[in-house]
């Protein structure tokens, strides 16, 4: 689903740049966990009750 799409097109658009995949792998987890980050900031405010 969803959670493969932006790594997967993280690792392609690298490749299309000739970036190392084991770095455009790194690259992709580190925006997945931003990605995963953002989400659970913009829930705090709703655990306030």
């Amino acid at each position: 689903g969803g959670k493969r799409l932006r790594p997967f097109l993280t690792v392609q658009s690298a490749k299309l740049f000739g970036v190392d995949e084991a770095r455009a792998r790194r690259v992709a987890a580190a925006l997945e966990y931003m990605h995963c980050y953002s989400l659970i900031h913009d829930d705090l405010p709703a655990m306030d009750d």
